[in-house]
């Protein structure tokens, strides 16, 4: 969805995302550089998701994904999410 952007930095309105049917969040974010931020993202139910391959993969600004640690992924089939 966001493949490549690479300016991309400010995703605080995605916070209120309805993401709850959502399935495949692979390459998601691939390759947006100045991404460093992703704690809007902590309240998304992800629960559907079954492919998160690479979700974050390039983003080099991005040094903490402790706001992804309540994700329930337990029901996903690919969770390397780099």
């Amino acid at each position: 969805m966001f493949y490549k952007c690479s300016s991309l930095s400010f995703i605080k309105p995605l916070q209120n995302w309805n993401v709850s049917n959502g399935n495949n969040f692979s390459g998601m974010f691939y390759g947006c550089s100045s991404l460093s931020d992703i704690k809007p993202l902590q309240n998304w139910n992800v629960l559907n998701g079954n492919y998160f391959s690479g979700m974050f993969y390039g983003c080099s600004s991005l040094s903490d994904i402790k706001p992804l640690q309540n994700w329930n992924v337990s029901q996903s089939k690919l969770t390397n999410i780099h």
